[in-house]
């Protein structure tokens, strides 16, 4: 009777610390894949430093720089040569004037005249009614970056105490379970996943980006390291990703004329920067965990779906967790057969 209500209690406990602990679940997952990653840097300190407050809060300091670092290099750079690109302002808006007057000469398109020449007064009171637009929305726009500094800080504080007490909680969390040796192979297999997604994003931005450069060089569209980074950076943005990038240069080089760098931009971003994000990165992703890409691909994109961003990691972690589960139980239920032999 007594242990029954002792697991009643539990079981509410339970539940409660769960409901309190969910609004941070996004801040835990980064929270836990900054200190793996970067738990060797702590490990290196600490036998330097021999106090692991220090040396916990040193990896930090130097997990920001890493990340802060090629941010603003990154900055410097489209800041120097997004120079080059404030003079094709003007071109943009004479070649859209004149694909809307061909358009109305146009025999066949006649009959829609009335309607193209409302859409360049469409397009200005857009531009014009953008600025009323944030104006508006200023209150959810501050709220929305209030989040995203909170959950960033929330992250870094997390992973400071995941590399100080590492040991703790592990050894904690391997007494409440009774299979020892399942609990470390699943927690190996959510290291190594999280490494191999932080290693094949990192790796696939890059070559993206440069992929990407090289085909807009190819057009005549200069500042190769202003385009590597810009599509780099926007790999990471679930489902639409670097189409933000090359999918409106295809349109501009379109609208100015040149009809077949347009073709080229449009089929280099599907068939070459595309190809990237759907091959490579499942297949650096597979080749450190055991699964297969096309399982890892579907993983990734349906996680995205469902999570959001953070999918990218959860995706091949839950898939890597659930092999190691599958194989901890053909395992067991093989131990059985023998022993019942």
């Amino acid at each position: 009777m007594r242990s029954s209500i002792i697991a009643f209690f539990l079981i509410i406990v339970t539940i409660a610390f769960f409901t309190i602990m969910l609004p941070f679940w996004k801040s835990f997952v980064w929270g836990i894949t900054i200190a793996i990653v970067f738990y060797p840097i702590f490990d290196k300190i600490k036998k330097s430093l021999k106090n692991r407050n220090i040396a916990s809060f040193l990896s930090i300091i130097i997990v920001l720089l890493i990340i802060a670092l090629p941010i603003t290099l990154a900055v410097y750079i489209m800041v120097n040569e997004t120079e080059k690109f404030i003079g094709n302002i003007d071109k943009i808006k004479v070649a859209f004037e004149s694909l809307l007057l061909k358009l109305q000469n146009f025999s066949k398109l006649k009959v829609f005249a009335p309607y193209i020449d409302k859409i360049d007064e469409a397009i200005f009171s857009l531009l014009q009614n953008t600025g009323v637009l944030i104006t508006k929305n200023i209150g959810a726009i501050f709220s929305q970056t209030y989040s995203i500094v909170a959950n960033f800080l929330f992250s870094f504080i997390i992973a400071f105490y995941l590399i100080r007490d590492n040991e703790e909680f592990l050894e904690y969390l391997s007494n409440i379970v009774d299979d020892k040796e399942g609990f470390y192979k699943i927690l190996k297999s959510i290291r190594d996943s999280i490494n191999a997604t932080v290693l094949g994003g990192v790796l696939t931005a890059l070559i993206q980006g440069t992929v990407g450069a090289v085909g807009f060089l190819i057009v005549g569209l200069n500042a190769f390291f202003l385009w590597l980074f810009l599509i780099a950076m926007f790999s990471f943005v679930p489902l639409v990703g670097t189409a933000i990038i090359w999918l409106p240069v295809g349109i501009y080089l379109f609208v100015e004329g040149s009809i077949v760098k347009g073709i080229f931009i449009l089929v280099w971003g599907v068939a070459a920067i595309g190809l990237v994000d759907n091959y490579v990165r499942p297949l650096i992703i597979s080749s450190k965990i055991n699964i297969h890409p096309m399982i890892l691909f579907f993983a990734i994109l349906g996680s995205v779906i469902v999570f959001g961003p953070i999918g990218i990691i959860l995706g091949p972690v839950i898939v890597s967790v659930g092999d190691a589960m599958v194989k901890i139980y053909v395992s067991s239920k093989n131990k059985r057969k023998l022993k019942n032999l």
